[in-house]
């Protein structure tokens, strides 16, 4: 039974270490980053641009997100609110909105519209033309902050710092030929 006793106690102890040195690292980790992520969608500019402004049907291609509900426009901005189906909701507002233009070019600037959240940021979608009509150039980019050093040792250790906007991209793409 002392064996196992402090088989228990070494276990405790080391798992404590481990916290406090994950802890140590992610406040050494600075609040604010930025990370993107670029590829070519197998689809129009404005079709693209169509499935990101269109909040509303993101739950039908979205795999994370369970259910949209829109909100009345601020100030002529697109308002609304994600349920990611496990207790999270997180609340938006397109800040900019450029539909495609002449030459094929879009973008849209959404913030996380949570004052006092412990992480958020605005995520950026700049669209180009691709190499032909049908296709698109897009780069999504994150410019957020995160606080609590454990959320920071994660993000950047544990999950990395592109691992949603891969997905968003993975997801767009796959909704673009679906679509």
């Amino acid at each position: 039974m002392k064996t196992v006793g402090r088989i228990f106690i070494i276990f405790i102890v080391f798992a404590v270490l481990v916290g406090i040195i994950a802890y140590a690292d992610g406040a050494m980790l600075p609040v604010d980053h930025t990370a993107s992520v670029s590829d070519v969608v197998e689809a129009s500019p404005a079709k693209v641009f169509a499935l990101i402004s269109n909040v509303g049907d993101a739950p039908s291609w979205r795999h994370s997100l369970h259910s949209v509900q829109v909100l009345s426009q601020e100030n002529g901005r697109d308002h609304w609110i994600e349920d990611l189906g496990h207790g999270e909701t997180m609340n938006f507002i397109a800040v900019r909105s450029e539909p495609v233009n002449s030459s094929g070019e879009a973008r849209r600037d959404v913030r996380l519209n949570e004052p006092g959240a412990s992480y958020g940021g605005t995520w950026t979608y700049e669209l180009s033309p691709g190499s032909s009509p049908s296709q698109t150039k897009l780069r999504i980019t994150e410019s957020g902050f995160i606080h609590p050093p454990m959320y920071r040792f994660m993000m950047r250790h544990i999950f990395g710092m592109t691992r949603n906007l891969n997905q968003y991209m993975s997801d767009i793409k796959s909704a673009a030929i679906k679509n």
